[in-house]
């Protein structure tokens, strides 16, 4: 019987320990900014978490490219393009000497887009999976959050000139948080 309060005793130590809460907010909306812009150079995001670890983030993005028209001696096509991304991320706290406000977070996720383009090499509907990796800021004193993040995408589907992975997208988001 002893055993049994003694082992109560430390997992409740654990448990307090280890589920601090990650996050020192709710929900946030807001926009991201990415450097990819065929069809995400900027989007309204939607951020919420489900747990003190883990959230979703949703991200409605538009964009566009001037592509160059096959067989026209360099001229060139304005391309926009339209996106659907969802992605789960676990967050953890950094520790600092305020201790506030600031994590990393990883996860992945999935983006549909389509491509409105005349060339039918550059248009078209496309779907990617995706890594993300990046740190999440929430000030302490105003109900804003900022985010940095890297998604390295591997497209499942995409138009014909798409390469089959995109490494170099690095996003910035800004949310008011409720």
């Amino acid at each position: 019987m002893k055993t049994n309060r003694i082992f109560l005793l430390v997992a409740f130590i654990f448990v307090q320990l280890t589920t601090n809460a990650q996050a020192n907010y709710k929900n946030a909306i807001g926009a991201r900014l990415s450097t990819y812009t065929p069809y995400d150079a900027v989007a309204v995001s939607y951020k919420n978490f489900l747990s003190d670890h883990g959230a979703v983030e949703f991200d409605f993005g538009f964009g566009g490219k001037n592509m160059i028209i096959p067989n026209s001696a360099g001229k060139k096509s304005y391309s926009p393009g339209i996106s659907l991304t969802g992605s789960y991320q676990y967050h953890s706290k950094i520790e600092t000497p305020t201790n506030e406000g600031l994590s990393w977070f990883g996860g992945g996720g999935l983006t549909l887009f389509n491509i409105f383009s005349k060339n039918d090499l550059y248009g078209g509907f496309g779907s990617g999976l995706f890594a993300t990796a990046g740190i999440d800021y929430k000030f302490k004193a105003v109900p804003v959050n900022l985010t940095a993040d890297w998604r390295p995408t591997v497209f499942v589907s995409s138009p014909d000139w798409f390469p089959p992975l995109q490494f170099g997208t690095v996003g910035i988001s800004a949310r008011y948080t409720f």
